[in-house]
């Protein structure tokens, strides 16, 4: 079977516990292509898992009893259909409603490998599934599926990633299947994890740096962020450690408080403040470890370790000039070239001064002698 569909890049989507509060594939309601009720899905949710089988359910905006009498001309085929996959296997669970009703035909519940095309699926069946329910009055239909029928042994901890789910229409002499509704609209739903036996929690907390090395300075600490993210089933709490700074006078300041709660699938940020002493040398590095341990009920488990780097980087400011008095001393005090060159530039300036006072007072000392009068002339012989 092929049928059309729109396929948006794959999604790093998050991992969510199952229940019918928390589906992992939702879609607003009211977007089917032919605004059929019937044909609008609003979530679809994995669910009660024993150590042989689980349960996937799809809710929609209503179901039909029958085909109302208005479609039976056209002898439409609606299938249901959620899709997974486990490590590289595609699979989908349908549900395949011909035209039904009093003298309708059988629904059917299936199992089928599924092959990803360019925007279509190439879909066969594995299996026929009993056990599955087509429910008018709560508009569910829900799948009990076998887990040997997914290609072995699914162990407590393994991942049913690309989730998504779909609505088709086929009338009769249609050459193809037509998509009616897809949940979510793009990308993948949530992840489900196999638990295993009823109760079983998975316990696993990831801490991921932003960035595992910061630059710091006196009174300018670093700052680190650390993603703080629940991948386990159920709620845990969670404690924080850091390890001790190796270089005197270093301390480490954790933002959150030592305990949270964190539901599945939720994030927190924890901010790690890193700072270093006053008088740390510049270039100076420190390597500290983050970690913490997660707590669901009496099952512990512990996160990953993060090492965090903060280096000084520091430029001291240039001082402030001393005043102009204490700098006119300390240049005669300490004296330099400079200061001999003033020197000699003063010295021959007196010098040149002296001259010329000596020389101005000679000068004015010849214009004050009194000019001897001339000889009188001599008698007239």
């Amino acid at each position: 079977m092929a049928g059309a569909l729109v396929l948006a890049a794959a999604l790093l989507v998050p991992v969510a516990g199952a229940s019918e509060a928390q589906p992992e594939i939702t879609d607003p309601s009211g977007d089917a292509y032919s605004r059929k009720d019937s044909r609008d899905l609003t979530t679809a949710y994995f669910h009660t898992e024993t150590n042989d089988t689980f349960k996937i359910t799809m809710n929609l905006t209503s179901l039909e009893t029958y085909t109302t009498p208005n479609e039976i001309p056209n002898a439409p085929t609606t299938e249901y259909e959620v899709y997974f996959s486990v490590a590289n296997s595609n699979f989908a669970v349908a549900c395949k409603v011909p035209v039904h009703g009093p003298f309708g035909m059988t629904i059917q519940f299936d199992i089928r490998s599924v092959s990803y095309g360019n925007n279509t699926t190439a879909e066969s069946q594995i299996a026929t599934l009993s056990g599955g329910n087509y429910d008018p009055t709560a508009h569910l239909i829900t799948w009990l599926v076998q887990k040997n029928l997914l290609g072995g042994n699914l162990t407590a901890g393994t991942h049913l990633t690309k989730t998504w789910a779909a609505v088709y229409n086929k009338n009769f002499g249609d050459t193809s299947r037509r998509i009616e509704d897809r949940g979510p609209n793009a990308g993948y739903g949530k992840d489900y994890i196999i638990r295993g036996a009823p109760g079983a929690e998975i316990i696993k907390v990831e801490l991921t740096a932003e960035s595992k090395s910061e630059q710091c300075a006196p009174n300018d600490p670093a700052v680190f962020k650390i993603s703080v993210y629940n991948n386990g089933t159920s709620q845990v709490s969670v404690d924080f450690f850091n390890s001790t700074p190796d270089k005197k006078g270093w301390t480490v300041v954790l933002g959150l408080e030592t305990n949270v709660t964190l539901l599945a699938n939720a994030t927190r940020t924890l901010t790690v403040t890193v700072s270093c002493p006053r008088d740390a040398a510049n270039k100076t590095s420190v390597t500290i470890s983050i970690s913490g341990k997660a707590r669901a009920g009496n099952q512990t488990a512990n996160t990953n370790i993060e090492s965090l780097t903060a280096t000084v980087n520091y430029i001291p400011p240039k001082p402030a000039p001393p005043p102009f008095t204490t700098q006119l001393k300390n240049f005669f005090m300490k004296p330099t070239m400079l200061t001999y060159a003033l020197y000699g530039l003063v010295g021959a300036a007196i010098g040149l001064s002296v001259v010329w006072t000596v020389y101005s007072r000679m000068k004015r000392s010849r214009e004050a002698e009194e000019i001897p009068p001339p000889p009188a002339p001599l008698p007239v012989k």
